[in-house]
This record gives structure tokens, C-alpha cells and sequence, in this order.
């Protein structure tokens, strides 16, 4: 029940953020270690992120006076830039939820969502050529991974769970045209799959 909860409040904050708007162009240069910028939303204090040497765009979405949402841009010699990163408040509590990072190319490499909005990072959405290719869950929000979803081309493929969180892999789930085609358990923690059941099975 707590997976299943988990994953429809996730699903909800990835419809939420989908809707929000490009975040202003660049109104400062970004300090190291910049937490609330400005009075606004306060980026996750475990981030890795270096925003120095960056400028940085900001978006008050729910116009309460205070920032929301930043982009982090690189700035070129022409006078332009490239975004490499846009974080999002989106449920307006004074905390970043939502982190998106782009490649050079300005495509959507990976995302990432706090979504039981604690401060860490619950799911990780990774892309290549702006396309999913494997979803990251912590459904128990306890810091480590549980499940993991892959794609080919936008469709699931597979999906491997941790059930009972010991961080081993004991379910597997195979998909053949995005409809679920077999299930594999590992009943005693080896590592392999003890049971299978298919579609087909009566």
C-alpha cells in the first residue's frame, strides 16, 4: 500500500512540474553554496550541483513576492547562454522539489523529484535524446533506491523491485509492447528468480 501511495503522490508532482513555464532570462550571478536565493525557494542542501561562474534566472510562479523556480545558465561570449539546470518549488513550501539538467544541446538528460517534499530526492528520471530510458523510485523514503523501471524508445521493458528493502533485487517484471508479459520472484534471497508466472498461465 505504501509503494502504491508513494508512486501515485510522485506521479502527481511529475504533472504538476510538466506544466510549469521556462523560468525567467538571467537576473544574477550564482555564489557557491547559494541556498534561498533571494528570500526564494531553498535548493537541496545535499545537491552536488556547482552553480559558480553561472548566471541565474528566476520565476516567482505563484506570485507571492518570492522566487519558485531558477534556471542556471551558461553564458557564451555572444551574449547568450545555454540552461544547464532549472529547479522548481512546486508545491510552494519554500523548498526545491523539482531538479532538471540539460545537455549541451539544451535536451533534458535527467530529472529529479522529491516527492513526499522532505528534501531528498525519491525518484530519478534519466534520458538520452530528451526520451526515458530507466526510472529510479525510493517508494519507502528511506534514501536508497527499491525500484527501477526501463524503457525502450518511451515504452517499459522491464521493471526490477527491492520488496523488502534489503537492497537486493527480488522481482522482475518483463513487458513486451508495453503490456506486462511475466513476472519473476526470488522467494529466498539468492539472487534468482524462484517462481515465474506469465500472462499465459492458467
Amino acid at each position: 500500500m505504501m509503494r502504491q501511495t508513494s508512486l501515485r503522490l510522485m506521479s502527481l508532482v511529475l504533472v504538476a512540474v510538466s506544466g510549469i513555464a521556462a523560468c525567467a532570462g538571467p537576473d544574477a550571478a550564482v555564489k557557491n553554496g547559494e541556498a534561498g536565493i533571494g528570500g526564494g525557494a531553498i535548493r537541496l542542501a545535499d545537491d552536488s550541483f556547482d552553480p559558480s561562474g553561472l548566471t541565474r534566472g528566476s520565476l516567482d510562479l505563484n506570485k507571492d513576492g518570492r522566487p519558485d523556480a531558477y534556471q542556471f545558465i551558461q553564458p557564451d561570449p555572444s551574449g547568450g547562454g545555454r540552461v544547464l539546470r532549472k529547479e522548481v518549488d512546486v508545491n510552494f513550501d519554500g523548498k526545491i522539489d523539482v531538479i532538471r539538467t540539460m545537455d549541451d544541446k539544451g535536451e533534458l538528460v535527467e530529472e529529479r523529484i522529491d516527492g513526499d517534499f522532505d528534501g531528498k530526492i525519491d525518484v530519478v528520471i534519466a534520458f538520452q535524446k530528451g526520451v526515458i530510458v530507466k526510472k529510479t523510485y525510493d517508494t519507502n523514503f528511506d534514501g536508497k533506491a527499491d525500484l527501477w523501471r526501463f524503457f525502450d524508445k518511451g515504452a517499459i521493458v522491464r521493471e526490477e523491485a527491492d520488496l523488502d528493502y534489503n537492497q537486493a533485487v527480488d522481482m522482475w517484471e518483463y513487458y513486451e509492447a508495453g503490456v506486462l508479459d511475466r513476472i519473476g520472484v526470488d522467494r529466498d534471497g539468492d539472487g534468482n528468480v524462484d517462481d515465474w508466472q506469465s500472462r499465459d498461465a492458467t
